[in-house]
């Protein structure tokens, strides 16, 4: 019988801890950030040179889907801080409270990068997002957005002696009330660089609620009255609200997918957001394009960070959803070249079944350009072809949502 050879033992070059197992020395290393740069995060495996794992990684990794595994992310130029080198994202973990935490230096330098990202008040607006601007403003329509305006608050102004969180991702899943608004059911918010749980909670809905969406969030009556009567849940929006405060101010950078549905839910006005919804349309269509597809949640985790979500049950969990979310706008930072190169071929992808589509449809008589002129006063041509029906833009995958066009 042939003897059985001596487990080779690892270290660590720059601590010089030693592991036995070699999954645990890359493990060690991107949780540090020791060498980390001759780590592949997809096999969790160490290399003992960076040209080790580059041939590896060409071997294995080859095409879009290993480029999130570059071991060299492309320099991002962040504004008065010069060329900033991305960190290596680690390996992803959902429904585990020790997840992974960035090191100070990478945090100094996502911030600075989710900093810049933040969208500008004319898109926000144009995204339905109340801003704090808004508030003194009467020029919205409409009676129950003038009652959620004057229901709505501007977040926490910086208090030194109270500091709060510079970056909070946040999910709220609804109800349906009357009028077709929604009730607050859900809510959840991490810490954008840590991943800490801030709030994961049942909220109890002010008004009675006609459609529960349960098929959606899982969330049920009877769920819900359970939840109630052990006290379990947060009493209403306000307080949820509430809540939120206790670790957002003006200067924090709330993230989320499509929050604007949820920051409207609990009333608060904010203008410090970075939407991973506007962000990835962006990336396909380009900026202040308000046309064209929203991809949601799950399939922006398929697509770009290779991870299948909702596995359980089909359902959405706030808590994974909002982890998610995290992953995905830190991929989108730290990876802006990818990112371009996925928003090219969706654009392409895109555009490519609108026509499949079209040619599918009955043919009818063309209308003439008409004639129009611009909000600068020149004129330009207009064509009703050129107008996107909505089955063009339309996520099936991803429809109805809570909200219905929130993911």
């Amino acid at each position: 019988m042939a003897k059985k050879q001596p487990t080779k033992q690892r270290k660590c070059e720059t601590c010089l801890i030693i592991v036995k197992i070699p999954s645990d020395l890359a493990k060690h290393c991107l949780e540090t950030g020791h060498q980390a740069d001759q780590c592949c995060q997809q096999c969790m495996k160490w290399f003992v040179s960076k040209e080790s794992l580059a041939q590896h990684t060409a071997a294995k990794h080859r095409g879009p889907r290993g480029a999130r595994h570059s071991t060299n992310p492309p320099s991002v130029p962040v504004a008065g801080v010069g060329t900033l080198s991305p960190p290596t994202l680690g390996s992803y973990a959902f429904r585990d409270r020790t997840y992974k935490n960035l090191c100070p230096q990478d945090m100094n330098v996502v911030y600075n990068l989710l900093i810049v990202a933040c969208h500008s008040q004319d898109r926000l607006r144009k995204e339905g997002y109340i801003l704090p601007d808004d508030l003194n403003k009467d020029y919205h329509t409409g009676e129950g957005q003038a009652m959620i305006l004057k229901q709505c608050l501007p977040t926490p102004v910086c208090d030194a002696l109270s500091p709060k969180r510079k970056a909070v991702v946040l999910d709220c899943e609804m109800a349906g009330v009357e009028g077709g608004r929604s009730e607050v059911v859900s809510i959840c918010a991490i810490d954008f660089f840590t991943g800490e749980i801030l709030i994961n909670s049942l909220v109890k809905p002010k008004e009675p609620i006609i459609d529960w969406r349960s098929h959606i969030h899982g969330i049920r009556p009877p769920i819900m009255s359970i939840a109630v009567a052990r006290r379990q849940v947060l009493d209403g929006w306000e307080t949820a609200r509430e809540e939120l405060w206790k670790h957002v101010n003006e200067n924090t950078v709330l993230v989320g997918q499509s929050p604007h549905f949820d920051l409207k839910a609990l009333r608060v006005a904010h203008n410090k957001i970075v939407d991973t919804a506007i962000v990835t349309t962006e990336a396909a269509f380009g900026r202040g394009r308000s046309t064209g597809r929203r991809w949601g949640l799950e399939m922006l985790c398929q697509e770009l960070l290779h991870l299948k979500i909702r596995q359980r049950s089909g359902v959405h969990d706030g808590l994974e959803d909002t982890m998610a979310t995290r992953e995905l706008a830190l991929w989108c930072l730290c990876y802006p070249a990818e990112l371009q190169q996925w928003g090219k071929k969706a654009r392409t992808s895109f555009y490519s079944e609108r026509a499949r589509t079209r040619k599918r449809r009955p043919k009818r008589a063309a209308k003439p350009p008409r004639r129009r002129a611009n909000h600068d006063g020149e004129e330009y041509y207009s064509s009703d072809e050129e107008i996107l029906r909505w089955e063009d833009v339309v996520d099936w995958e991803t429809w109805p949502k809570s909200p219905p066009d929130s993911d």
